[in-house]
């Protein structure tokens, strides 16, 4: 840093704070002095921001290097240019003098790399906030949000950047992230049981390739319908479906304690997720192998085969959410009696206690739609419903979990697809990349997981980097 530029932040500095003394001198005429208490209010902030980003402004400049050569990885950087760059920080925009240094065909800035700048652009305080409102937020809303409360102003543009960009590295560091999961979940003292769920949600994506898309084709000469047909489906909402999972711990009495949320943006047989939550269990029941194993999700078939194959095979027990089962029951009640038939809601409410409350209550709901189904060959509905209750009997022994007070049902797991995915992004006119979307859904896990600010202290650690100097080698003199 320039002497000159060292006079200008001390400047800065006096003036802001004799602008707090002077306002301090001046207490006993504040009520006449400000229309309201608000007005003072806004005073005294504006002259406490001043401050601070004189102060993050001086502090920043510390972390340059001006020598003519420095050393990174055994590479020699030699000094190309000296220039002010403007930064933005929690208390506004901050303008240093800092150096690059170049080495064949990369460019460096000590000052951004020792400092830990988010993205060539924003301070590590700065970065965080806007990454923790764009988590909750739509950037539209950010953006209204920083202009109401602060001097951190950064437009709507600027906040998707950055939610994509972090999204990027979030994914980079994956390795890290997993193991954060997994060593960083705190198992409550009174739990003595431990559920593992997902489950699914579709959301619309962007119509790019790197999404999954593939632009349907339109034919040689079409006709007008074809065309309206074709314009049609182009404009409706491309979607694919979102994985969420959820670790609950019970205690003796079956009510739930804490739930770690994992969400992630479409991807083939879930993968990612599956690995998340596999790590995650063993790591818990590794530290806790008493602690009784509970698989929860719904019916579809890749649940039930990832937790049979995978997810500690052989141990725990596998319950079918209660409340799908009971739609199910629904559907074949509905089947047997006639939609809307009084017979039909009585049945299903009859049965639907029975499978619940009754030791052996599955066999007596497959027994009954048996029978309907003999009486009704030709029922194919009644016959899928049958089907489904025969294949999932050894998942409802419901009166046996509430016994033991396991959890019955995947309520969180839904909940953690509404929370995580449906209140922030599948509001009107959001379409979504997988790299975007992956950074909202990454920090939002994080959040409702009470793991963000180790998540956080994970990501801002990759951008930063210790700038050694080669021996012997003076510092420019400062001007």
């Amino acid at each position: 840093m320039s002497l000159s530029h060292s006079v200008q932040i001390a400047n800065k500095q006096n003036d802001s704070l004799n602008h707090i003394i002077q306002f301090l001198n001046t207490l006993n005429n504040v009520p006449q002095k400000y229309d309201s208490f608000e007005k003072a209010e806004q005073t005294i902030r504006e002259l406490v921001v001043e401050l601070e980003k004189s102060m993050v402004q001086e502090t920043l400049s510390h972390y340059d290097i001006n020598t003519p050569i420095i050393v990174r990885d055994g590479i020699v950087y030699r000094q190309v240019l000296r220039q002010n760059k403007t930064y933005t920080s929690a208390a506004g925009p901050v303008e240093v003098e800092r150096s690059l240094y170049r080495a064949e065909e990369q460019c460096i800035c000590p000052l951004e790399l020792q400092a830990g700048i988010i993205e060539g652009y924003w301070t590590p305080m700065a970065a965080r906030l806007g990454c923790y409102v764009t988590a909750q937020l739509s950037p539209y809303q950010g953006e209204k949000l920083f202009e109401e409360f602060g001097r951190l102003q950064p437009s709507k543009s600027a906040l998707t950047r950055l939610s994509t960009q972090l999204g990027e590295t979030w994914e980079f560091e994956q390795t890290q992230l997993e193991r954060l999961f997994c060593a960083d979940i705190t198992i409550p003292e009174k739990a003595v049981t431990v559920s593992a769920s997902l489950d699914g949600i579709m959301i619309p994506l962007n119509k790019d390739p790197t999404n999954g898309y593939q632009a349907p084709e339109l034919g040689n000469n079409p006709s007008e319908q074809e065309k309206k047909d074709y314009q049609e489906k182009q404009a409706k909402a491309f979607y694919r479906e979102a994985s969420c999972a959820a670790i609950s711990f019970y205690d003796q009495e079956g009510e739930r304690l804490t739930t770690t949320r994992f969400g992630r943006m479409p991807e083939a047989g879930k993968k990612t997720l599956k690995s998340q939550l596999q790590q995650s269990i063993n790591t818990i029941l590794s530290q806790r192998p008493e602690l009784n194993l509970v698989k929860l999700a719904d019916g579809a078939a890749d649940n039930w085969r990832y937790f049979r194959d995978h997810l500690l095979p052989g141990k725990g027990i596998e319950i079918l959410d209660y409340f799908h089962a009971s739609e199910h029951l629904n559907e074949a009640m509905e089947a047997a009696y006639g939609k809307g038939n009084a017979l039909a809601i009585a049945k299903y409410e009859e049965y639907k206690s029975l499978l619940k409350n009754e030791i052996g209550g599955i066999e007596k709901v497959i027994n009954t739609l048996k029978y309907h189904s003999r009486k009704n060959p030709g029922n194919k509905k009644l016959a899928t419903e049958l089907d489904y209750f025969r294949n999932n009997r050894h998942r409802m022994q419901y009166a046996q979990a509430l016994k033991s007070n396991y959890p019955i049902g995947s309520g969180v797991t839904e909940a953690t697809c509404k929370t995580l995915v449906t209140q922030r992004m599948k509001c009107a006119g959001m379409r979504w990349n997988i790299k975007g979307g992956q950074g909202v859904l990454t920090a939002r896990s994080l959040i409702q997981s009470d793991l963000f600010d180790n998540g956080w202290d994970v990501l801002a650690k990759t951008y930063i980097e210790k700038i050694k100097l080669p021996e012997n080698v003076i510092p420019f003199r400062k001007k």
